[in-house]
């Protein structure tokens, strides 16, 4: 059996004027708290109280300048949540900057997950139930934009590095072309599928959706390749699953692999900029860079 983490006293983790959301939350009473894994910018914290167990997000500002935008994150959170593909919110706060949730038990996948077809299946379906969802109305996500953005950023930042960027960037436009992003109908998307942001054996639900946007739905398949080189072998499924292979070829979904690649990289390059990171953060940013060829 895995020991339960090590908690402590909530209020010596979480400010009060957040954990006065969480349900059974009072300052005489017990509540116990513990930093959950994942998430490079953001804290999520669990939360256990009378009245149950509980997930605390707090957002950090820095993930604004990294193309967050929490209320966009919020709406898609709770139209997954009505589909039975995400928690649900129990509160959000009115200025975005944390949320309440209900505490999902059950595993989180690992990396070895990808290489398993019977889980890529069945990633695949709740993405098909995922891009059938009916679109809240929020600020819409454009990944040429998005590129845009920290591309001009980064080059008016690094003028050292602006021939290298200059060149990534005319393979992105290339790359925007093939996969033909700009003309498939638009659907809710995760748009961040690591595996620390899926959860579940038996039935699916995915976490984290600071990056979930209305957009091409074949950006999902696409991001899971961008972390997951090796799911390469199981394309032609991925797309048959997720019912995407009437609109994408396999060629349109490398493009958009591409873009999702580059789109990491320069989340990383921009987040470099911000502040001193981890090694492991630097060696995975030279990774992608290497994987732009």
């Amino acid at each position: 059996m895995v020991p339960e983490p090590a908690r402590t006293r909530a209020l010596g983790l979480i400010p009060e004027h957040i954990l006065a959301h969480v349900p059974g939350f009072t300052r005489a009473g017990t509540a116990w708290a513990l930093r959950l894994p994942g998430g490079t910018v953001n804290a999520s914290y669990r939360v256990d109280t009378s009245a149950g167990r509980f997930v605390v997000r707090i957002h950090d500002p820095v993930a604004a300048t990294l193309g967050a935008d929490h209320e966009r994150e919020a709406r898609l959170h709770a139209a997954a949540a009505a589909a039975g593909l995400a928690p649900a919110l129990i509160h959000i706060d009115d200025a975005y900057r944390f949320m309440v949730m209900e505490h999902i038990a059950g595993p989180t996948w690992s990396a070895a997950d990808f290489a398993r077809p019977e889980r890529l299946g069945q990633l695949a379906a709740a993405l098909h139930v995922l891009h059938s969802v009916p679109a809240p109305a929020v600020a819409p996500f454009d990944i040429e934009a998005s590129i845009g953005r920290l591309y001009e950023r980064l080059r008016a930042a690094l003028p050292a590095e602006a021939g290298q960027l200059d060149a990534l960037m005319d393979r992105a436009r290339e790359a925007l072309r093939a996969s033909q992003t700009a003309h498939r109908a638009k659907t809710v998307v995760h748009n961040d599928l690591h595996h620390t942001n899926l959860m579940g054996t038996d039935r699916l639900f995915l976490l984290d959706w600071e990056y979930g946007g209305v957009t091409d739905p074949l950006l999902d398949l696409a991001c899971v390749l961008a972390y997951y080189p090796q799911v390469g072998a199981h394309v032609d499924a991925l797309l048959e699953s997720s019912q995407l292979a009437e609109v994408a070829t396999p060629e349109m979904l490398g493009a958009a692999t591409w873009l999702c690649v580059f789109v990491s990289y320069l989340w990383y390059r921009t987040r470099r900029q911000a502040g001193p990171v981890s090694a492991a953060d630097l060696a995975t940013e030279q990774g992608l860079l290497t994987r732009l060829g």
